[in-house]
């Protein structure tokens, strides 16, 4: 269907009200004015319930545009929850990188806050939903790059309903002559799941965003040091030990966590060192050598590295200490200003000539969400050697070199982000998305993961799993089953774990890779949103996978005949509604272990209940 031109207004920057325009059932308002800016808005609608609202801005000469809200309110017609973004509290000082709470509960209008958005920082949308998976409202700014806030809140005047303010300009970005920007409305009655994906099509079309290559080996098990072994038990021995028994139970790469980098005094601080980036030689005697005897193993090799931060007591710090945004107390460390292209060209040579000297496959990029112009300084110097103005603009550069440099060596290099930095402009420089940390916190990771996947074209991976060694192994195993849809990474000390957990983890990994493809790459539909999901279903070719995460009806829309069906709660049972004739299934139940408790025949047709323990799974054929 081609764009229908609905309404075109122009107006000069001198008028002073807010000026009104229709999309679809919404009255859209446009508060702010500039007197360096003329203002176009069109409306268009690009097809059944999909609306757009185009705002351009035109100067006579280069100026940094004034902030801009747009208001608009959404009646309370059969919503209940919402998928917000992540983005940093914009009314608050920032205090610590976790204090951004998952919430599907849409507040009041008094006590609503904005939520900051950024190239750094998640992603400009969100998506009302019911109680029943269904779209109601996915609004989204093409915008990536730059910071916008998004704000909702309840208010019963005029009608109950919902206060929509999306704000742009409202942080430093740079002085421009022309400038456009979108906002997409859909209120089609869809499920959510495939209002997201649209929308992630619609960003990557608007922005002409070309995404990173995904080697396998980003879709295959993962270990990592992290929670296992901390910075303080990062050595040669150590990793290897853990990467001979990872390899054993399934796992294909090896993160190698902060703690391989030299740090003269270990307990001066978190980050105190960062910035130069060397191999620590007390820890690794010949690294070389030891990257090479993972390698044997069928490992890759990934390390851990912050170069958003650079340490007070690193050897850098005196050459760059005046190219700083700000300080991060907590981690006894500055983040850089890569505004500065020798911040910028210094962290990407570090990065680029450890994997070239010691053929390392790539590397787990932390804290890059820390830059931005949301933590950055208020009156943000400009000049003096920067060559950008945008701070945002510089980090994505920044991001874009590494990655460049990596592929460069290793066209299969891996490169993993994490939540909060997930933002489709980012998806170009790096394969794999993590879970933000959350260790032993099964329904933290699955929602984020489960989030995370809708609006993101690469792969997504599980927080490294841990949990205590005196449990039980079918507690134990939630924490896999839980994060089904997106990679294992391993993180239990394997030298420390019992023969029943690595006998699960051997059962349950092997599963997991049988349906890697349909798992990592399926078409997915992850059911109760507003309760961080109770199950899933993904389907691709001739394999289907069902997930339940929390006691309830499974309904499940297809079979194949190859099936992976998960038990991922505490009940001892799953029960199915299918609104039509499945298919008559042989299944084979087995516990966690790979025990198998008994074959059947089972007519996936109305109600069915089948028996099987927590964390047992089922095979169908």
């Amino acid at each position: 269907m081609k764009n229908k031109l609905i309404i075109l207004f122009i107006f000069l920057s001198q008028l002073s009200s807010a000026q009104s325009f229709q999309a679809g059932k919404n009255n859209l308002s446009i508060e702010g004015n500039d007197k360096n800016f003329d203002r176009a808005v069109k409306v268009r609608s690009l097809a059944p319930g999909i609306e757009e609202l185009e705002i351009t801005l035109s100067a006579q000469k280069k100026s940094i545009p004034s902030p801009i809200i747009i208001k608009f309110k959404q009646a309370s017609i059969d919503i209940q929850s919402y998928l917000a973004p992540y983005g940093a509290d914009a009314l608050s000082q920032p205090t610590s990188l976790y204090q951004y709470p998952i919430s599907r509960m849409i507040p009041v209008s008094f006590n609503a806050k904005p939520a900051f958005t950024s190239a750094m920082m998640s992603q400009p949308s969100m998506t009302l939903i019911n109680n029943n998976n269904t779209n109601r409202l996915t609004v989204a700014v093409s915008e990536l790059t730059y910071p916008t806030t998004f704000q909702i809140g309840e208010n019963e005047d005029k009608g109950v309903g919902f206060d929509i303010k999306i704000g742009l300009f409202g942080y430093p970005t740079k002085a421009v002559e022309n400038y456009k920007v979108k906002i997409r409305l859909d209120s089609r009655d869809i499920n959510y799941n495939l209002a997201q994906q649209d929308l992630l099509d619609w960003w990557k079309t608007e922005n002409h965003l070309n995404f990173a290559s995904v080697p396998e080996k980003a879709y295959s098990p993962f270990y990592c040091t992290w929670y296992a072994l901390k910075a303080d038990g990062v050595n040669d021995k150590n990793v290897e030990q853990q990467a001979q028994l990872a390899q054993k139970i399934g796992c294909e790469t090896i993160i190698v966590d902060d703690g391989w980098q030299k740090a003269y005094d270990a307990k001066s601080g978190y980050c105190a060192y960062n910035g130069d980036w060397e191999i620590d030689p007390t820890r690794f005697k010949d690294f070389k050598q030891h990257v090479k005897k993972v390698h044997e193993l069928g490992l890759s090799y990934m390390l851990w590295t912050g170069p958003s931060m650079i340490g007070e007591k690193s050897k850098i710090f005196e050459t760059l200490k005046d190219k700083m945004l700000y300080k991060a107390d907590w981690a006894n460390a500055w983040v850089v200003d890569p505004r500065f292209p020798e911040v910028r060209k210094h962290l990407t040579d570090r990065l680029i000539s450890i994997m070239k000297e010691n053929d390392i496959d790539g590397f787990k990029i932390d804290f890059m969400d820390l830059i931005n112009s949301r933590y950055a300084p208020k009156n943000l110097p400009m000049g003096n050697g920067r060559d950008y103005e945008s701070v945002e603009e510089a980090t994505v550069k920044l991001l874009s070199d590494i990655y460049s440099g990596c592929k460069a060596i290793n066209p299969k290099a891996l490169i993993e982000y994490r939540v909060f930095f997930t933002n489709p402009i980012l998806q170009q420089y790096a394969n794999m998305f993590r879970a933000i940390d959350c260790p032993n916190n099964i329904l933290e990771n699955r929602t984020r993961t489960l989030d995370a996947r809708n609006l993101n074209k690469q792969v997504i991976h599980a927080d490294p799993l841990a949990w205590n060694e005196n449990e039980t192994p079918e507690v134990a195993a939630l924490q896999l089953l839980q994060t089904m849809l997106s990679v294992p990474q391993i993180s239990t000390d394997l030298t420390k774990t019992s023969e029943s957990h690595l006998k699960m983890l051997q059962f349950l990994l092997k599963q997991w890779k049988e349906f890697n493809e349909v798992l990592t790459r399926g078409q997915a539909y992850n059911y109760g949103p507003e309760a961080n999901y109770t199950w899933s279903e993904v389907s691709l070719d001739k394999k289907t996978v069902i997930v339940a995460y929390q006691p309830t009806v499974l309904t499940p829309t297809l079979m194949n005949k190859d099936c992976l069906i998960i038990n991922a709660t505490h009940q001892n049972s799953l029960i199915f509604d299918c609104k039509k004739d499945l298919g008559t299934f042989n299944i084979s139940v087995y516990d966690c272990s790979g025990k198998l408790i008994r074959k059947d025949k089972v007519k996936f047709n109305g109600l069915v209940k089948i028996d099987l323990p927590t964390a047992g799974i089922i095979r169908t054929n």
